[in-house]
């Protein structure tokens, strides 16, 4: 079953990175990357707000990677003098896409084992 997310939905959460004509596309994404993880979603009563948020951020996230938008600079160089930054344990694209799932949806919701 497909989880129907808006953009309407996603801007009336407070979302407002992706933009409308590219909305559909990472919302799909993020729909088929979140039923990786859950075992399903048996009618359209189960699918909530929560749900909808949860597709909004994972899509968000996957439009911030694609583009680049969350990666900050690493460091730089210029001829003999050298800079490199470290941003310490801050999470990749899969892990934050990992805890949202983890917010929003319940242990009984998820595979055994994920």
């Amino acid at each position: 079953m497909k989880i129907i997310t808006t953009y309407i939905d996603y801007i009336n959460f407070g979302y407002s990175v992706i933009p409308e004509q590219e909305f559909a596309r990472y919302s799909d994404m993020a729909e088929k990357t979140v039923k990786r993880f859950i075992k399903s979603f048996t009618c359209a009563a189960t699918v909530t707000d929560g749900h909808r948020r949860c597709i909004c951020e994972i899509a968000e996230i996957l439009y911030k990677e694609h583009n680049q938008l969350n990666r900050p600079i690493a460091g730089f160089s210029n001829e003999n003098y050298r800079e490199q930054y470290f941003e310490g344990s801050k999470l990749n694209a899969s892990e934050q896409v990992w805890e949202i799932i983890r917010l929003y949806f319940t242990n009984d919701d998820l595979y055994r084992g994920v």
